[in-house]
């Protein structure tokens, strides 16, 4: 493990992915609360989105899914940026942010790592509008991901737990993510 975590490290790093910790999957708790903060729809997302609940599965399905990963790898970009003013900017960043979290995914398969699930920060934003919201199947399904938030994992709680600074910043975006291989 500690040569691929390095490795990881050192190829995240080359990609300007600020945070780079190891951890056990165990720590991705699916929380009922949490999705049903997905459920109370402010983002407008719940149902229009094919990696937002309820799409992503119910929270014995994913608890499932996680309990087939024995390493992780939690992910953090940030990049300075005017977060309550440009909106453009934002999604410009989660994109990059989530093909960083591809790059990364296709290292561990270059690598003979499988299985390997990559959460994004957010929601996917490779098209707009989603086409869950007229039922039409997903056109990037080899490169959609979930985030940790849309499957229920309290992010803030994980933050913390790391040392990791939590808190929204108006003059900086950070995307949290993971790898669980």
């Amino acid at each position: 493990m500690d040569k691929l975590f390095n490795d990881i490290s050192r190829r995240a790093e080359s990609l300007d992915i600020a945070t780079c910790r190891k951890f056990d999957p165990k720590l991705l708790v699916p929380e009922q609360r949490i999705r049903d903060l997905c459920n109370e729809d402010k983002c407008g997302n719940y149902g229009k989105h094919y990696m937002c609940p309820p799409h992503v599965g119910t929270l014995a399905e994913i608890r499932e899914k996680l309990s087939r990963f024995q390493r992780g790898v939690l992910l953090q970009y940030s990049e300075p940026l005017d977060v309550r003013n440009d909106a453009e900017g934002l999604v410009r960043t989660k994109l990059d942010f989530h093909e960083k979290i591809l790059q990364l995914e296709g290292m561990l398969n270059d690598e003979g790592v499988a299985p390997v699930w990559g959460m994004i920060g957010g929601s996917c934003e490779l098209c707009q509008p989603c086409l869950a919201a007229t039922g039409e199947p997903c056109p990037h399904l080899e490169k959609a991901r979930m985030s940790l938030e849309s499957v229920a994992v309290d992010v803030i709680a994980l933050l913390d737990r790391f040392g990791l600074d939590s808190r929204f910043h108006a003059d900086r975006i950070t995307w949290t993510g993971c790898i669980l291989f």
